[in-house]
């Protein structure tokens, strides 16, 4: 048997396993389904007869809340007033090879 024809025959065997243990797998995910039983839905409130938890909150409570939360909004806009400044670069550093290396080339080309 030539090469080709052997790396033909491995590649459609490896395709073969690959497309049979696909349809396995899709053959146990129906079975799994059909044995399953199936759950129940959950009943949906009809509506709510209950007043939300905010509205059991006394209304000194409110007040506070309220305060609370318009002191943290007045802090939060006055730390976003300026702007974060990123730190300037550190100047250039060159080190003795990159020093040695450029005035080798400016000796040889001359300054332009």
């Amino acid at each position: 048997m030539s090469d080709i024809l052997l790396s033909l025959l491995v590649t459609a065997i490896g395709m073969g396993l690959v497309f049979l243990s696909i349809l396995l797998l899709w053959g146990m995910m129906a079975a799994l389904l059909r044995l399953a039983p199936e759950r129940e839905q959950p009943e949906e409130p009809a509506e709510a007869t209950t007043l939300p938890a905010e509205a059991n909150i006394p209304r000194a409570n409110n007040a506070r809340l309220a305060a609370a939360v318009a002191v943290a909004v007045a802090l939060g806009k006055q730390a976003d007033t300026a702007p974060h400044e990123f730190p300037l670069p550190q100047t250039a550093m060159v080190s003795a090879w990159q020093a040695v290396m450029r005035s080798e080339m400016l000796r040889k080309r001359g300054p332009r």
